[in-house]
């Protein structure tokens, strides 16, 4: 990027050396690297049918009158069993969060996207952490 750094300037390099980016992402490579080795210590496969087990989990606990029967994973668990008319999404979090129940609340700055998956905004997701 720069071909000398003084105190008081420094001069760029010739292009296309002056828009590298420097130091590559060393660190965040071998996390990467860890995290890949983590999860396939656990399989995938096992994150998967824990991730649809809780869910199944939510499903039954939130709707205790859902009729359907389908095992199929809902696309938007959050934004179909968590919302209450007259409620808001901040106000159901905090309802949630005294039950040990945590969850997001809010666009977090992605309306667009959010819209186009049809989520409103308070989304919950499992994963292999959660209980």
């Amino acid at each position: 990027m720069i071909r000398e750094v003084f105190p008081d300037h420094a001069t760029w390099n010739d292009l296309p050396h002056k828009f590298e980016a420097g130091t590559p992402a060393i660190a965040e490579a071998v996390s990467l690297a860890a995290a890949v080795k983590y999860l396939e210590a656990i399989g995938m496969e096992q994150i998967a049918q824990y991730d649809h087990h809780l869910t199944m989990h939510a499903l039954e606990s939130f709707q205790p009158k859902t009729t359907s029967k389908s095992t199929a994973r809902p696309r938007s668990v959050g934004s179909d069993i968590l919302q209450r008319p007259g409620i808001h999404p901040h106000d159901m979090a905090a309802l949630l969060d005294r039950e040990g129940i945590a969850i997001r609340a809010g666009h977090h700055c992605c309306q667009p996207l959010m819209r186009w998956l049809g989520f409103k905004p308070l989304p919950a997701s499992f994963y292999l952490y959660n209980t």
